[in-house]
């Protein structure tokens, strides 16, 4: 039972550092503006998941005002 008390906090304390914090330092171009295909120029680069959960988030919100 332990082991499932830390996986939860483990997916807890990741959902909150991708909803604070979605975007990291592109790596390809270590966040020099230019031609880069990963970033397309912004030097930021989303973090694994982050897209997901802003979206499940968002969603979240629209339907919690519609009610």
């Amino acid at each position: 039972m332990d082991h499932v008390l830390v996986v939860l906090a483990v997916i807890v304390i990741w959902l909150l550092f991708v909803t604070f914090s979605p975007t990291r330092a592109c790596s390809a171009c270590a966040g020099h503006r230019g031609p880069c295909p990963r970033c397309k120029g912004t030097g930021l680069r989303f973090r694994l998941g982050a897209r997901t959960v802003r979206r499940a988030l968002f969603a979240l919100r629209k339907a919690w005002e519609e009610r």
